[in-house]
């Protein structure tokens, strides 16, 4: 069924339909409730107004870029790369989904073609947030097994906008893996310092990426042989019986 779905839509535009002047001024209200659906978790909801949204304009490739994010956190990876590919083709410069797609592609496994839209949208400068796309970049480099090159571009997108929370549990989890406890350990206090102790940024933080920064920041202390330290940090993440939070609770019972 989503497959003819997804056909259907597209063969709105292949087959040149023109959106008339209503039927543009309706797709844009259906996209404006998919974006609010959006934002607000419902991913089903956001679904259907923005398939209505492409079926009144085919043409409109904000609409696509939406669908393209929808789908792929609905897991239909495929789908979802088809509208950003879309998005792409109805506007060229497209930076927004340039970097999108780029993500989807690192999720797929597909890290050369990743890494290279993420550069797309990078070189656009006109695009509003570049830093976003270096950090997604350098994480494409890593899972390609590029770690040096992870490492610096997390660098400059976190000293561009200290305020890139993602860009300090990657990097985190890089440093760790790496052994480099002190690198480990900053990112962690650097995430505490511009994101956890931000009240504008904080309530929006997942309460797993806490434990997870927290995790990550008890380990670089352990690493470093400061056990004191890597108590209390572990502490502080042992409050769930998954996740971060069981190996925080694993790791601190071995320190008891």
């Amino acid at each position: 069924m989503r497959r003819l779905t997804f056909i259907f839509v597209l063969g709105l535009t292949a087959c040149g339909h023109t959106a008339s002047e209503q039927d543009q001024a309706q797709a844009r209200l259906q996209y404006d409730m998919g974006v609010t659906s959006l934002k607000r978790g419902d991913t089903r909801a956001a679904l259907r107004d923005l398939m209505t949204a492409a079926e009144k304009d085919p043409e409109l490739p904000q609409v696509h870029n939406a669908l393209g994010l929808v789908l792929h956190s609905l897991g239909r990876a495929d789908d979802a790369l088809a509208h950003y590919e879309r998005a792409i083709a109805l506007k060229p410069d497209f930076s927004e989904a340039q970097n999108n797609m780029g993500t989807l592609l690192t999720d797929m496994g597909r890290y050369d073609e990743a890494v290279a839209a993420h550069q797309k949208a990078m070189g656009d400068i006109l695009y509003g947030t570049p830093w976003l796309a270096e950090g997604n970049m350098a994480w494409a480099l890593y899972k390609r097994g590029d770690v040096a090159g992870a490492r610096k571009h997390l660098r400059n997108a976190l000293a561009t906008n200290p305020k890139f929370c993602r860009g300090y549990e990657w990097l985190a989890h890089i440093d760790l893996e790496q052994g480099a406890a002190d690198d480990t350990v900053q990112s962690c206090m650097r995430f505490e310092r511009y994101c956890a102790a931000d009240p504008e940024i904080a309530d929006q933080i997942q309460p797993e990426l806490l434990r997870e920064m927290r995790y990550y920041l008890a380990m670089g202390h352990l690493k470093r042989g400061d056990h004191d330290a890597a108590r209390d940090a572990f502490t502080q993440c042992a409050d769930e019986t998954d996740g971060y939070g069981a190996r925080c609770r694993t790791s601190l019972a071995t320190l008891n």
